[in-house]
Formats: C-alpha cells, sequence, structure tokens
C-alpha cells in the first residue's frame, strides 16, 4: 500500500540524492515507498507534489496552532522581510514587542530571552539552572522528550523499555550514539506521575539536585496527563531542596492554552521553555523565568547567545500568533474540533470492542490500545502498535493525516473545520474496520 502518487515518488527520488534518506530529520522518512513530498499548506491541510488534500494532524508535530498560512501571520513576516528585519549584532523592536506579549501571555514570568529552537531552549534551561544552582544533577521522567543535546537524550519515547532498569531502581537509558557515557552520570530518568519515587531521589541526592526538567504533558508519548498533584508534589520537593522547577513547554506552551501549564494546571515552574506553537510554524522559541533565575543571567557567567536569536522574522511571527490567540477564538475552536474528535474517536472504538483510552487534551492527544490505562511510558508495552499504525496509514491513503506512531499525539489547529471533523470519524470507522478485517 504505497502512499506516494507519481509526482511524490518521482520528487523523494530527487531528495535522496542530495538529503541523507530523502530527509532533514529522521522521524520524516517513513520508507522509500510511503515518505510523502508536500508542496504547501492550506489552513488544517496539506497538499502534496500530486496534488492531493489530506486534513493534517501532524501539524509540523505541533507548532501550526492557528493553521498553514494564517494571513495575519504571513503578512507580519513579509512585513518585517521587507523592512529588512533579519538579523543584527543589537536588540531590535520587534523583539522588544514580541517579548513584551510573551511575557504578558504566560503571566508568571518577569523576563525571558529568545532562542531559535526548542532544543536550544532547554540546553539553555539547564545550563541556568545548574550554573545558579551550583549542582550538577537533573531529574527528567521517562518518555519525555526535550530534544537533541548530550543531556536530555536519556530515556526517551525512542528508547527500550528494556534498558531502562526496573520502576523501582530506574536506570537512564542512552537514546543516541556519540553521548559520552560519563553524561549519563548527571541523569536521573524516572517514572513519570510517581511522586514516591521522584521524593526517594530527593532524599538521597537532594543537595546535588539543580532541576527538576518535565513536559506537563507528555508531548511524545500519548500525550499522557499528569496524575492529579503530580506537578504540584514536584514544585514543593523542588521548593524543599533548593533546585529549579522547569516546565518543558515546548509543545503545550500556547497550546493547551494562552498561559500554558500554569493556567490549565495551577502550577508555576521557576523556569520555561516554549517553541513550536509560539510562532505558528516559524523557527521561534523562548526561555522564561523568575525570581534567581533571572538573576543567573543578570548577573553574568552562565553562558547563552544565539546569532539569530530574537531576529526580525521569528519575531514578528511570534507576536502576531500571541495577538490572534490572545483574542479567545483560536483556543475555543481548538478545543471544540478536538474534544468532538477525542469523543468521536472513543465511540468508534467502543463499538467495535476494541479496547483503548484516549489520552490527553483536546488540542494534542492520542489514542492507547491496549487494556487498562497510560499514566506512564512504562505502560506503552500493552499498546497494540501494528493495529494503530494499520488503521492510521489506511487514513493517510484515504487524506487523513494522524502520524502513524501513536507515541506522537494527534494535533488540533483553529483552522480545522466541522467538515474535517465529519470526514476524520468517516474515514477512521472505514479504516479501523479494514484493520480488524
Amino acid at each position: 500500500m504505497s502512499l506516494q502518487g507519481e509526482r511524490s515518488g518521482e520528487w523523494f527520488a530527487r531528495a535522496r540524492k542530495s538529503l541523507v534518506n530523502g530527509v532533514s530529520s529522521q522521524f520524516r522518512y517513513w520508507g522509500d515507498d510511503d515518505t510523502i513530498v508536500i508542496d504547501h499548506g492550506e489552513g488544517g491541510h496539506l497538499i502534496d507534489m500530486d496534488g492531493k488534500r489530506y486534513i493534517d494532524y501532524q501539524l509540523g508535530f505541533g507548532p501550526v496552532i492557528l493553521g498553514h498560512g494564517e494571513p495575519s501571520v504571513a503578512d507580519a513576516v513579509a512585513d518585517a522581510a521587507k523592512a529588512g528585519a533579519t538579523s543584527f549584532a543589537m536588540t531590535q523592536r520587534r523583539e522588544i514587542e514580541a517579548a513584551e506579549k510573551v511575557l504578558a501571555a504566560l503571566g508568571w514570568p518577569e523576563a525571558m530571552r529568545f532562542t531559535n529552537t526548542g532544543t536550544e531552549a532547554t540546553m539553555h534551561a539547564i545550563r541556568l539552572a545548574r550554573g545558579v544552582s551550583g549542582r550538577d544533577v537533573v531529574v527528567k521522567f521517562e518518555g519525555q522528550y526535550h530534544g537533541v543535546h548530550d543531556y536530555v537524550m536519556f530515556s526517551t519515547a525512542s528508547s527500550k523499555i528494556e534498558d531502562m532498569g526496573t520502576r523501582e531502581e530506574p536506570t537512564p537509558a542512552q537514546t543516541s550514539k556519540g553521548i559520552p557515557e560519563s553524561i549519563q552520570t548527571y541523569i536521573r530518568a524516572l517514572p513519570y506521575n510517581d511522586l514516591v519515587i521522584t521524593e526517594k531521589v530527593f532524599r538521597n541526592e537532594g543537595d546535588r539536585i539543580a532541576a527538576v526538567i518535565v513536559e506537563p504533558i507528555l508531548g511524545n508519548s500519548f500525550g499522557i496527563m499528569p496524575l492529579a498533584g503530580f506537578l504540584g508534589g514536584l514544585r514543593r520537593l523542588c521548593d524543599e531542596y533548593g533546585a529549579f522547577l522547569i516546565f518543558d513547554e515546548v509543545k503545550t506552551g500556547f497550546r493547551t492554552a494562552l498561559g500554558g501549564a500554569n493556567e490549565v494546571f495551577g502550577v508555576t515552574p521557576d523556569i520555561g521553555t516554549y517553541a513550536k506553537a509560539m510562532g505558528n510554524g516559524y523557527p521561534v522559541a523562548a526561555i522564561a523565568m523568575h525570581g534567581r533565575a533571572a538573576d543567573g543571567w543578570r548577573e553574568g557567567g552562565v553562558g547563552q547567545a544565539g546569532t539569530y536569536s530574537g531576529n526580525g522574522i521569528s519575531t514578528a511571527a511570534a507576536a502576531a500568533t500571541i495577538d490572534r490567540l490572545s483574542t479567545g477564538e483560536p483556543h475555543q475552536r481548538i478545543n471544540q474540533v478536538g474534544s468532538a474528535l477525542m469523543e468521536g474517536l472513543g465511540s468508534l472504538l467502543t463499538a467495535r470492542g476494541v479496547e483503548h483510552q484516549i489520552t490527553g487534551h483536546p488540542s494534542m492527544f492520542s489514542m492507547f490500545i491496549g487494556e487498562g490505562e497510560m499514566h506512564e511510558f512504562r505502560d506503552i508495552s500493552r499498546h497494540n502498535a501494528d493495529l494503530y499504525e494499520d488503521i492510521c496509514f489506511r487514513m493517510i491513503k484515504r487524506g487523513v493525516m494522524p502520524c502513524p506512531d501513536a507515541l506522537e499525539t494527534w494535533f488540533i489547529c483553529a483552522a480545522h473545520t466541522d467538515e474535517d471533523v465529519a470526514k476524520t470519524l468517516g474515514v477512521f470507522e472505514e479504516s479501523l474496520g479494514e484493520a480488524l478485517a
């Protein structure tokens, strides 16, 4: 069941001559016959090189919050480009305007700095926490993805559970070759949603822990939600032991709500990292902070720099995106569409007698096919990945595009329509029936 049309196949063959495996990010490679080449996007849809239209639930893995080609953002970017507002060796007007909007939207931080990607943001956040605390150990959680720098590529959604040790005595599982073995000694990778194990680690090593970095919702592991009291418990432990609480909101920030996880869950971090939905697809990221974290950069000594950080194109996109989100209408629409899909997909699975759990938030959700509930990454051992992938590829063939890997959530944007919901549920029902036959 090849997904490529004739022209997409020709373009992918051309891509393989210049790009390794024909892609610039390994997650985009679905195989030589199934990697689709996209021409452009329109609202909630993608159009490939053969002119085939897809309802897009990948949305670039989350950045597109308003829709592809959103006019207000495109116009702001075009105006900045025409004005020559690219990169300067000093602060620029659009950077200041965008920073003011970011801080006002989030509510809790007192200061921030721009960077370009989520990986850069989490890298700087961890270095800042270590620099200010004078400590080296960082706590993260299994199945969470914080970018591709060495200090966070342990026990991610790409790791094997058998490499993680036991739940009670977890071992950081290195995700990639090329990382010095010694780095593992500075990382503690723990089961998500388990305060008991986290408290034990703090009791044993609290004076060595610089920070806890956590995705409030597991963006690369089914969109698993925090159990009641978990994020608040992390806040309490960090306060008690003098560690920094870092919310990695590269996926949840500006997507789940204008104010992100602080607005949704009522827990305030010391440092927050943002990217993706903040710029509706343009490469922009930020590190926000308050208190002694902000003092760390003010006083100097903790390295942070970036040639393209705060460039006029990206900050114009961020300002325009936040302006539109601040009206409230996009999130209202996203929650309406996402809730309808979550309910509809769950009902169709129930009607066919398929054990499942729809996991996540209306703006970013997935489906676990298996018995019981999911509360942590290790629960994926009960997920029927083959059935899910089969369903998704059948859907893509019919013009509806979720990611075939259930660890990646379905993303919703403000341009998705009621017609998109109806078509998606119809296509899912047909695909599910064929996959179960």
